[in-house]
Formats: C-alpha cells, structure tokens, sequence
C-alpha cells in the first residue's frame, strides 16, 4: 500500500468517483435508549446462538460486561484484546488471533459505542438472519452508561491506496458532526454497478440497517444454483440460506427484503447497507487505541477486510503515523 498525504494526490484519487449519490431515506432509523456522547457496556450478560460460519455448527456467543477497559474476543481458553496488531489475514474476513469474523459485532460496538467481551463456542462468529439485529436485541433497555467519550480525529488527511482501492481518513469539519462515511462499490450489472453512499453514520440509522444480511455477489448462472440450493435448505458443509445472505447477480435479487426499498426510487438498500457495517468495523480499533470517539470523514473504494486490517493496524501505530506527519487523538 502507499500513504497520499498531499491534497493534490487526495483529490486525484478520488477525480473519477460517480457523481451520482445515494443517502439513506429518511425513515431508515429508529429511536435508540443511548447518549452518543457517552460510551456504554452492557448491565447483564447474555448469549446468541447460530451456526458458525466457519465451522457449521451450533455455536453460542456470550456477551458479557467489559472486564478490564478494553474489549476482547475470546475463543478455547485464550482471550484477545481489541488489538489490530492481532489482526490475521484469514478466509475474507476480520480475525482477531484465532476468533474469525469479528466485523459484525465490531460495527455494533462502533456505531453504538459499546466495550464488552465476547466468549465463543466455536473460533468464528455465526453468520445471523438479521447481521447485527440479535445484538440490538439483546442489549435493549440493557445499558450501562460508562463515562462520556473524548473526541478524537485525525490531524490532517491521509489515503492508504491499495492496487485497487483505496480509504482516504479526513478530519472533523462544521459539516461532520460523528462519522461521515463515502463508500463507493463497482460491480457488473445493474443490481449495485458503482453504487456510491454518503451517509452521517448515528446509532439511530445503524439500528435501522444494522440488520442488512451477508452479501453474495454471483454471475447469473452461479446466482441460479445457489438460489436452487438455498430453496433446497442450504449449502451441506457451509451454513449459507436465503435467509442469512443476499444473494444477487447482475441484473438481479433473488430474495429482497422489502424493508429497504425505496418507495420514492424502487432501489433496494440492502447491499450497500451490508457494505457499510463492513467497513466501518475497523474503525472499533482506533477508538479502543486512542480511547475515544472518532469523529472525521471516510471515503472508500473497493475496500476489503483485508485492507481494513493493513489501515487498522497502521492508524493504530502513532510511530508510524509520525513518519508521514500524521497523528490521531484529541
């Protein structure tokens, strides 16, 4: 990867973005019971329960109040503190030590300013009908309020630029009140094409499309017999159904939710929402790094997990940082 701190480069890079953008509806949000300015954990304990996704099988996910400051990730004996140097570039997904697909709850904990721990059963996360909703749940009128967060942001932009791809950090302006976030996705077809979204993100909106599914991106032909499979109940050794992904190919969703179509436009948001709790999920590390709340603008492209551990990991080494005249805190 490379590191763009001219302006000049910045905007460069990001000459050829579509023009066209979409911004969540209006009515895509709902009224959460949590101050924003404040960071919390959970009063009691709870447990999910679904099939591992890497594993297929049952497994349980116990959520339990923050221990000793920091969040962690436990799995067979060994816990893991939210610790990107920990990161492993494993099977397309974010892995803390050996505890795989973290990026869901990381997104939860991000847009709500959660700290907890996490016990697994099997060494990856399951991947639920609702994403993020069996979290929401749980944690409902289950709050405790922790103390208020500190502002942090980044001192002046930067690009990470990928051979495909890129994320470019900016600092908090009037217009950024939390997180900004412009996410730009390119696929074949018409289904997503190069979808661009700007959105604030906010716990309100996040508990509205923080339940957006599992994206599966097919040709057509592949799409068509996964969608037979999903009918027949599913893939044998990976836990894959209609359900818990969003199959689609180029010209075509196999199994839309109508919650998000767009009355006024008939685009269906569920894909670029489940792009968004993706790449937000790293941002978890920088605030448990710098203790803080981040605040600043994001804009992405073709920004993978595996990219999100390289900036991860580099946002989170102020000697790093330093060398390219950067610095993240208050």
């Amino acid at each position: 990867m490379k590191v763009l701190t001219k302006i000049s480069e910045i905007r460069d890079l990001i000459s050829d973005r579509n023009p066209e953008i979409l911004r969540l509806p209006p009515e895509f949000v709902k009224k959460v019971d949590i101050d924003p300015d404040y960071s919390y954990t959970i009063q009691k304990e709870f447990s999910v329960e679904g099939k591992a996704t890497f594993e297929n099988k049952d497994a349980i996910v116990k959520v339990i109040p923050v221990q000793n400051g920091m969040s962690g990730f436990s799995w067979n004996g060994t816990r893991y503190d939210l610790d990107s140097q920990k990161c492993i570039k494993g099977n397309h997904n974010i892995q803390l030590g050996e505890v795989k697909v973290i990026e869901h709850p990381l997104a939860w904990m991000l847009a709500f300013g959660v700290y907890a721990d996490f016990t697994l059963s099997e060494s990856s996360f399951p991947t639920f009908d609702y994403c993020d909703q069996v979290y929401m749940d749980q944690s409902k009128g289950n709050w405790k309020k922790l103390e208020k967060r500190k502002k942090i942001s980044v001192s002046s932009p930067f690009a990470l630029v990928w051979d495909k791809g890129y994320c470019i950090l900016e600092p908090e302006t009037q217009e950024t009140k939390g997180l900004l976030i412009d996410h730009q996705v390119e696929y074949p077809g018409t289904t997503v094409g190069k979808s661009r979204i700007l959105t604030e993100l906010t716990p309100e909106n996040f508990s509205y499309f923080g339940d957006a599914r599992t994206t599966a991106f097919r040709n057509k032909k592949d799409a068509e017999s996964f969608y037979q499979i999903g009918l027949a109940g599913g893939l044998k050794d990976y836990p894959f159904t209609l359900e818990n992904v969003l199959l689609l190919d180029e010209e075509k969703i196999y199994n839309i939710r109508n919650k998000f179509k767009d009355p006024r436009s008939d685009y269906n948001y569920e894909f670029i929402c489940h792009e968004l709790i993706d790449i937000i999920s790293w941002l978890r590390f920088v605030e448990e790094k710098y203790e803080g709340k981040f605040f600043g603008k994001m804009t992405t492209f073709l920004f993978d997990h595996h990219k999100q551990i390289d900036i991860a990991q580099f946002s989170c080494n102020p000697e790093e940082l330093e060398k390219h005249g950067i610095r993240i805190g208050n």
